[in-house]
């Protein structure tokens, strides 16, 4: 429950994320952002599971990405691999109905410039429209990054407005945001 946006823009990359932490009969605000680096211009923000989350940030590492290693090639054969192999592990793994591992956790991540999403069967996707979204403000917000793709405004304020109107939309969305530019 919760609202992860980002977007590519001139070599760069911006994620956000809203605060709420809760269900549908419960509200309240986590203290940090749903937001974490894990090197240089690689940084991860997480809807679904907290412990997932937390275990990727804390308790998986993974080898730096080469100079000339191409972003997508990484993120499978590295990160998916690593964080899938950590959630076995840790036991927080399920069998989905096609028999394959599945998690609570989905990811945007931002490397070197570019968006991606990690699903819930660790399967990797680079989406053509330069942004992404994730969590139960996820339509709102794509909603109102593909209005807002043709306007002048900085990065930050298109990820702003977009979480936004996610908030104002979804009973499951809350400020403060969080905005970082990698």
């Amino acid at each position: 429950m919760t609202c992860i946006v980002a977007l590519e823009h001139k070599g760069l990359s911006y994620i956000g994320s809203d605060s709420f932490m809760g269900n549908a009969n419960t509200r309240d605000i986590t203290v940090r952002p749903k937001l974490f680096a894990k090197g240089e211009r690689f940084v991860i923000g997480f809807a679904g599971s907290f412990r997932g989350a937390q275990l990727v940030e804390y308790g998986i590492s993974f080898r730096k990405i080469k100079a000339k290693e191409d972003e997508e090639s990484y993120l499978v054969t590295e990160v998916a691999k690593k964080i899938q192999q950590g959630f076995a592990l840790a036991r927080i793994n399920f069998t989905n109905e096609d028999g394959n591992d599945s998690s609570d956790a989905c990811f945007l991540m931002c490397v070197r410039g570019k968006v991606f999403l990690m699903q819930k069967d660790y399967s990797v996707v680079r989406s053509r429209n330069g942004f992404a979204t994730l969590g139960a403000g996820q339509d709102c917000a794509s909603g109102a990054l593909s209005a807002m793709a043709r306007t002048k405004l900085e990065p930050k304020e298109k990820l702003f407005r977009a979480l936004s109107i996610a908030a104002e939309l979804s009973p499951l969305v809350c400020d403060p945001f969080h905005i970082i530019e990698v």
